[in-house]
């Protein structure tokens, strides 16, 4: 009876593991695929299903030390095949589920970009960016994160207009063409 249950056992064990290597052989695979077709004509469809894969495999082993990259791997990939609020979903995902994932202020901030500059949600990439200053404001990026706040929703003209009445200057491309 020992030896049916060990055997049990160690027959559940091979076909996990062999699930879990299937699934990242897959990855690769397709990995290689999306990344030859950036090259020629990008596969979307390859891409999704590589997306989809990190996906599973992020749900199915959770406590893998590659399940986080492959969140921020998806994020990537649905933003490259224009599916923005499944990136922000899947980086909501990544956030929550890895708060020590090393990669954790690129992905906030990589959030904050899609929502102001894919899907325009400007309060919304505002609080993302407040966010990531808040936990990381010694972070290589804060200092552009805070011109991207003091900027967030504006035009270039805009910018331009403020950058000038701060500086008491007047706009050089303006006083050209009057002459």
């Amino acid at each position: 009876m020992k030896n049916k249950i060990l055997l049990i056992l160690i027959t559940m064990l091979i076909s996990c593991s062999g699930g879990k290597q299937h699934l990242l052989d897959e990855i690769k695979e397709k990995e290689a695929i999306v990344t030859k077709s950036y090259e020629d004509i990008f596969d979307k469809s390859t891409a999704e299903s590589l997306r989809k894969d990190y996906l599973n495999f992020a749900d199915e082993y959770p406590n893998d030390s590659l399940s986080p990259k492959y969140l921020h791997k998806a994020a990537e990939l649905a933003l490259a095949i224009d599916m923005s609020k499944e990136a922000i979903s899947t980086l909501d995902t990544l956030i929550k589920r890895y708060p020590d994932y090393k990669y954790l202020p690129d992905a906030i901030f990589f959030k904050g970009f899609i929502q102001e500059n894919h899907l325009k949600d400007f309060a919304a990439a505002e609080k993302t960016y407040k966010d990531f200053l808040k936990r990381f404001p010694n972070h290589e990026l804060a200092a552009q994160v805070v011109v991207i706040i003091e900027n967030i929703g504006k035009s270039p003209d805009e910018m331009v207009k403020e950058f000038m009445e701060r500086t008491n200057q007047k706009d050089s491309l303006l006083s050209d063409s009057v002459k």
